[in-house]
C-alpha cells in the first residue's frame, strides 16, 4: 500500500484546500519530509489521514455515533463556520495491490454542517469509479485485513505515544497480532479457531440426549393439539350459547315494553324529566305573569311614546323659559349697565336672552298637556326604558318553553298511568335477572377458554421450535459427520502449522530485532539475546559473565526458578551443556572447585519496564523494522515527533540507517529541532518531496510551502 496524495479542506488548521504530494516515484529517495513548528498542523495531518481512511474506527468506533461527530466538529476549521455553507472534507489516494495488480483508490470523507447537524458523505473511487455499496464494503474489509484498525499504531507511529503500549502488560497481544496480520497468518488462525470451535461444539454423543429431547416435545405437542382442540370446540359452544342469551334478554325487552312496562331507570328517567318540566312551567309563569301586569299594556301603545316623550322635553324647557322670564328684570339689567349702553340695546339684549332658554314650537300663552311632577316623569322614563329593553322573540320563546313542558307533564302522567303494576315489573326483572346471570357465566368461561387457548398456542409453537430444532440437529449431525471429522483434521493441521509457523518467526524475528538494534544502538551489550514466548511475551538478555562463586550464589539465593528467569532458556540449555548436567537441580550439589576458575559466559535478563524511555524507542523502532522485514509487507510508516526520546547519539544512527530502510515510503512529521540542520542534511538524498507547515497564529491559518526549514 502507498500513500500518493492527501487533501484537506476546512479540516483543523487548514483553511480552504489544501493538499500534499506523496507520490514516491524513486525506490532509493522514499522519505516525505514534513516541517513545522509546535502547533502548525502536524498532529492534524496525521490525524487527517487516520480519519480518512477508517472513519469511526480511528477513535474505537464501530460506526458514527455522537462521540464520533462530536470529535469530527471539533476537527472542522473554525473559518468554515463563518460560511453560509458549512462544509470540511479529507481525501486520501491510495495504491493498493489486488490479484497481483495494482489498483488506485481515492477515499474521501465530506462533512456538512446545516441545522447545527452534522452528516458525512463517505465514498470510494476505483480508477476513477466510485463503488458501489457492496463494492465498498469489500474494499473496506480488504482496507481492514491488510492494516486492522487496532494496528493504527503500527504504520502511524507517533513517538509520543507509542512507548505507552509498551508500557502495560498487555503489549504481547498487540505485537502477536501485528505480526500475525503482516506475515499473513491472521487467515490460519480464524481458520483454527472457527475449526476448533465447531469440533468442540459438536459432540455426537449428544445425538441420543437430542433424540430424547425430540421424542419428549413431540409426545408434548400430541397432547397440547389435542386439549387445542377441545377448546375450540368449547369456544364455538360458549359463543353459540352466548348469542342465545342476548336473543332471549332482546325477547323479554320487547315484551316487557309491549306490555306497557317502564324500567326502574327508565320511571325514575321520566320522573326527573317530569320535576324539570314543572319548574320550567313556574319559572315561565312568573315571567309571563310579570309582562301581562307589568309592560304589556304600554308594549301594546309603544307607539305613542315618542310623542309623550317629546311633549313632556317640550313642556319641561318651557317651565324654565318661564322662570327666566319671570326672573329677568329691565330695571335691574338698566342699573347694572347705567349710561354706557342704550335702551335699544337692552330691549335687543332682553329679547335675545329670552330666545335663547324659549323651547322649539313654544308660544306664549301656551298650556301643559300633562304638567307631571318630575317624580312622575321618572316613572315615565323608566317605562320608555324598558320598552326599549324588552325582547319580544325572547318572550315568545319563553311562552313557547311554557307550552312544550306543560304538554310533557301531561305526556308523562299519561304514560306513568298506563304503565305495568310493579308486581308485574318485579316479575320481569327477576327473570331479567336470571338471564343476566347466565350471560355472566357464559361470558367468564367464554374469557377462560380463549385465554387458555392463547396460553396453549404460544406453548405449542415453543415445543414445535423445541421439536423442529431437535430434528434439524439431528439431521444436520447425521449429513455433516464428514464435515466434524474433515474439520478436527482442519484443526489439528492449522493448529500443528501454526505451532512450527509462529516458532519460525518467532526465532527470525530474535535475530532480526537483534540485528537491528545493533545497527541503530551504540551500546554493544544493551541487549544481545531475546527470547520470544509463545503468546510474543519478550524475555531481553545481555551477555553476562560469572565466576563460579558467582554463579552458585545466584543459585541458591534465587532458586531453580528464578536462576532460569534469569539467565533465560538459552543460557540454560548452555549452562547444563558447559558443565554436562542433566538438569540445573545438580547444581544444588556442586561446589566451586567442581566448577574451576574458569569465567563462566551466560546472559542476565533485563526488564523491558526498566529501559529508559529512549532505549525502549530505539527497542520499539527495531521491532517495528524486524516485524516489516521478516513479513515483507510493503506498506508507508507515517512518523510524528520521529525524535521524541532518543538522544542526540542515537539521532543520527537512526536518520542515516532507520529512516532510509524501514519502508519504500516514509513520511516525517517533524520539527526543526528534531530534524535539524544537521540531521536533514544526512535524510537529505533519501528525500522525495518536501513540506514546511507554517501556522498564522493571529489567523490560526496553516498554509503549505514545498521546502523545509533548512536548505542544502
Amino acid at each position: 500500500m502507498k500513500i500518493n496524495k492527501v487533501k484537506l479542506y476546512n479540516f483543523s488548521s487548514y483553511e480552504g484546500n489544501n493538499e500534499f504530494d506523496f507520490e514516491v516515484t524513486d525506490k532509493k529517495k522514499n522519505i516525505i519530509l514534513i516541517g513545522g513548528k509546535n502547533g502548525a498542523g502536524k498532529t492534524s495531518l496525521f490525524t487527517a489521514i487516520k480519519v480518512a481512511l477508517y472513519g469511526p474506527l480511528a477513535y474505537g468506533y464501530v460506526g458514527a455515533n455522537p462521540h464520533y461527530t462530536s470529535k469530527i466538529k471539533d476537527l472542522i476549521n473554525s473559518k468554515a463556520f463563518q460560511q453560509e455553507t458549512v462544509e470540511a472534507e479529507v481525501q486520501i489516494t491510495l495504491e493498493l495491490k489486488i490479484e497481483r495488480e495494482i489498483k488506485s483508490y481515492i477515499i474521501t470523507r465530506k462533512w456538512n454542517y446545516t441545522a447545527q447537524k452534522l452528516t458525512e458523505e463517505y465514498s470510494v473511487e476505483k480508477d476513477g469509479i466510485k463503488l458501489d455499496e457492496q463494492e465498498l464494503s469489500y474494499f473496506e474489509n480488504y482496507l481492514q485485513s491488510i492494516i486492522p484498525p487496532d494496528l493504527f499504531e503500527f504504520f502511524l507511529f507517533d513517538g509520543e505515544e507509542v512507548g505507552n503500549i509498551f508500557s502495560t502488560s498487555a503489549y504481547n497481544t498487540y505485537v502477536k497480532n501485528a505480526v500475525f496480520t503482516l506475515c499473513g497468518m491472521d487467515v490460519f488462525e480464524i481458520i483454527r479457531k472457527y475449526t476448533h470451535g465447531y469440533v468442540s461444539k459438536n459432540n455426537l454423543s449428544e445425538d441420543n440426549n437430542t433424540f430424547e429431547e425430540y421424542e419428549c416435545a413431540k409426545k408434548e405437542i400430541e397432547s397440547m393439539e389435542s386439549e387445542k382442540e377441545h377448546l375450540e370446540m368449547d369456544v364455538s359452544k360458549l359463543t353459540k350459547d352466548l348469542e342465545d342469551v342476548e336473543v332471549q334478554l332482546t325477547e323479554l325487552e320487547t315484551s316487557f315494553k309491549n306490555a306497557g312496562g317502564i324500567s326502574r331507570k327508565e320511571k325514575k328517567q321520566l320522573e326527573d324529566e317530569y320535576s324539570q318540566a314543572e319548574k320550567t312551567k313556574t319559572e315561565t309563569l312568573t315571567n309571563i305573569k310579570m309582562f301581562v301586569e307589568g309592560l304589556m299594556p304600554f308594549y301594546i301603545l309603544k307607539d305613542f311614546a315618542d310623542p309623550i316623550m317629546t311633549q313632556l322635553d317640550l313642556e319641561e324647557k318651557g317651565e324654565i323659559f318661564y322662570y327666566v322670564q319671570s326672573k329677568l328684570k329691565r330695571n335691574a339689567i338698566e342699573e347694572l349697565l347705567k349710561d354706557d349702553v342704550s335702551d335699544e340695546k337692552i330691549n335687543q339684549l332682553i329679547e335675545h336672552l329670552l330666545d335663547t332658554f324659549k323651547p322649539k314650537g313654544f308660544h306664549d300663552g301656551m298650556e301643559m298637556m300633562f304638567d307631571l311632577s318630575k317624580e312622575d316623569i321618572g316613572r315615565v322614563n323608566g317605562i320608555v326604558s324598558a320598552l326599549e329593553d324588552f325582547d319580544a322573540k325572547t318572550m315568545i320563546e319563553t311562552i313557547k318553553r311554557r307550552k312544550e313542558a306543560s304538554e310533557r307533564t301531561a305526556e308523562i302522567n299519561r304514560i306513568l298511568k298506563n304503565s305495568m303494576c310493579e308486581e308485574d315489573v318485579n316479575a320481569f326483572a327477576q327473570k331479567e335477572n336470571e338471564i343476566l346471570k347466565k350471560k355472566d357465566d357464559l361470558t367468564r368461561q367464554l374469557f377462560e377458554a380463549q385465554h387458555r387457548l392463547e396460553d396453549i398456542g404460544r406453548e405449542l409453537q415453543i415445543k414445535e421450535q423445541i421439536r423442529d430444532k431437535a430434528m434439524q440437529t439431528l439431521k444436520s449431525n447425521a449429513q455433516n459427520k464428514h464435515v466434524y471429522e474433515l474439520s478436527a483434521g482442519i484443526s489439528t493441521m492449522m493448529e500443528q502449522f501454526l505451532e512450527e509457523k509462529t516458532l519460525s518467526i518467532r526465532n527470525q524475528l530474535e535475530k532480526a530485532i537483534v540485528q537491528k538494534l545493533k545497527t541503530i544502538y551504540r551500546k554493544n551489550n544493551l541487549i544481545t539475546h531475546i527470547e520470544i514466548g509463545k503468546n510474543f511475551d519478550f524475555n531481553l538478555y545481555q551477555d553476562e559473565t560469572y565466576s563460579s562463586k558467582e554463579l552458585l550464589t545466584l543459585y541458591r539465593n534465587l532458586g531453580n526458578s528464578e536462576f532460569t528467569n534469569l539467565i533465560g532458556a538459552k543460557g540454560e540449555k548452555k549452562l547444563i551443556k558447559l558443565l554436562k548436567l542433566s538438569s540445573l537441580n545438580e547444581l544444588k550439589n556442586i561446589s566451586e572447585a567442581d566448577i574451576g576458575n574458569e569465567q563462566i559466559h551466560l546472559y542476565k535478563k533485563i526488564e523491558l519496564g526498566r529501559l529508559s524511555k529512549g532505549e525502549r524507542q530505539i527497542f520499539i523502532l527495531a521491532l517495528y523494522w524486524a516485524i516489516i522485514e521478516i513479513s515483507g509487507q510493503n506498506i508507508p510508516f507515517v512518523i510524528d515527533t520521529p525524535y521524541a526520546r532518543i538522544d542526540a547519539n542515537h539521532r543520527r544512527e537512526i536518520s542515516e540507517k532507520f529512516f532510509p530502510n524501514i519502508s519504500e515510503q516514509v513520511i516525517i512529521l517533524s520539527t526543526d529541532e528534531e530534524i535539524n540542520e544537521e540531521y536533514y542534511k544526512i535524510v537529505k538524498p533519501y528525500v522525495s518531496k518536501e513540506y514546511l507547515l507554517i501556522n498564522d497564529e493571529n489567523e490560526n491559518r496553516t498554509s503549505i510551502e514545498n521546502h523545509y526549514f533548512f536548505e542544502v
